[in-house]
């Protein structure tokens, strides 16, 4: 097992990709700290892991604020002894819009969580990585972070670029102190959230457009990426982004910008008459 014994926090890992990472972690032998703003959703992940044979525990932080970040570290701390690995996988999504349409509101939520989340994660286990000399930041990017967002919008992309940023940034600054920092950049995920607004019609569709290995990302695919990346065998590796994407970055087969307006013209329809209804109530 590659992490035999190694001291992991995975943020975000109440949901989604979070939940393979930790998995295909634990089975490679980190102990995990599972981290998550939804405190139940993160207990009913750490007692799978538990249940596995894993060491697990459960912590409620948001990313965004520093003082959860900073409970965070001091509570794998106290758990495990070490922080040995940090896999910074929080992060949420843009709203389908345009540029135009962007709030503040909405610019603000995904930067904060996207972009000074990480930043204040890496700067909360910084201390117990610099006592233990060496360890593995792993940030969850995206190829929005490589090229651009098609089925989101402006603030997504922005946000996955400053993670480009600070994973390249950070490679350099830490590399004296042997902390590696590296980020995996998945395509599209089959998680519950796109199973929730995509069709199976529409998720085939997308797949057979830009997707050229023929299916979407699975969480536990994300998790092999992150493993290696946290591994011995990747100790000189550092401030590199590597795809789990099935080959979509090799080229779109088409002007994706019709989708794009097609699928806003649809949020747009959805969300009025929940709008009306509110209106009239109030």
């Amino acid at each position: 097992m590659e992490l035999e014994g190694k001291a992991a926090i995975v943020t975000g890992a109440g949901r989604g990709a979070g939940v393979g990472i930790a998995r295909v972690m634990a089975r490679e032998g980190a102990r995990i700290a599972v981290v998550d703003r939804d405190f139940d959703a993160a207990q009913q992940v750490a007692a799978a892991l538990v249940a596995s044979g894993a060491q697990a525990l459960a912590i409620r932080a948001d990313v965004s604020k520093k003082a959860d970040a900073q409970a965070m570290a001091e509570q794998t701390q106290e758990a495990f002894g070490a922080i040995d690995i940090l896999v910074n996988n929080a992060g949420v999504g843009g709203t389908a819009s345009f540029m135009r349409d962007v709030t503040e509101e909405n610019w603000d939520r995904v930067m904060d969580v996207n972009a000074k989340g990480i930043l204040f994660c890496c700067q909360a286990v910084l201390p117990a990585m610099t006592a233990r000399g060496k360890g593995k930041i792993v940030n969850i990017d995206s190829i929005a972070g490589m090229r651009m967002a098609f089925f989101s919008s402006v603030e997504y992309t922005a946000s996955k670029h400053a993670v480009t940023g600070l994973t390249r940034h950070l490679a350099w600054e830490l590399a004296d102190l042997r902390i590696n920092v590296n980020a995996v950049c998945p395509g599209g995920i089959l998680t519950p959230a796109i199973e929730t607004y995509a069709t199976p019609e529409r998720r085939a569709a997308i797949v057979e457009r830009v997707v050229p290995l023929g299916r979407f990302c699975a969480p536990e695919d994300i998790g092999e990426a992150v493993c290696f990346l946290a591994s011995a065998r990747a100790d000189l590796i550092t401030g590199q982004l590597l795809a789990v994407d099935g080959g979509a970055l090799t080229g779109y087969g088409e002007d994706l910008r019709a989708v794009l307006r097609t699928r806003v013209s649809e949020t747009r329809a959805a969300a009025q008459p929940q709008a009306t209804a509110a209106a009239k109530s109030g």
